[in-house]
């Protein structure tokens, strides 16, 4: 039986979409999902965000993508994630300043691939609701 990796998420768009070529022609964009909750530490709300990578994939995809949503878009999203490992090189002074040398960096990271994304923003109210005054439930709340 094969895994199932199904990721729901809802978020915060923390910029707008990125739009890049690969070396094959396919069309993708990048954006990070900043997803935040409130902890009580010592009696004090702290909140703390969570920030994962996210990528679109697919032309059309994208298009559609950045057209409703830029940053800060409140957004549901349904998707996958993929393990990317890339390695850097990066030059390192020696102890004794005489030189450089140069040190492979592996690096890996989790990425969401969206496959379907929703404005998650709550829906406003109805006309009838928008008109009552806010008095009235203070009344009868007290």
């Amino acid at each position: 039986m094969s895994d199932l990796c199904r990721v729901l998420m809802i978020g915060h768009l923390s910029r707008d979409l990125e739009r890049h070529i690969r070396d094959d022609g396919v069309v993708y964009a990048v954006s990070t999902l900043c997803a935040a909750r409130t902890l009580l530490l010592a009696g004090r709300p702290v909140v703390e965000t969570t920030r994962i990578a996210m990528e679109v994939v697919g032309a059309a995809r994208v298009a559609s993508v950045a057209q409703q949503f830029g940053m800060s878009s409140r957004v549901l999203v349904e998707g996958h994630l993929e393990l990317r490992e890339s390695v850097r090189i990066e030059r390192l002074p020696l102890a004794d300043g005489a030189g450089e040398v140069l040190v492979r960096v592996p690096r890996s990271e989790l990425a969401l691939v969206v496959e379907t994304i929703f404005n998650a923003d709550p829906p406003l109210p109805a006309a009838e609701a928008q008109r009552q005054p806010a008095q009235v439930w203070l009344q009868e709340a007290s």
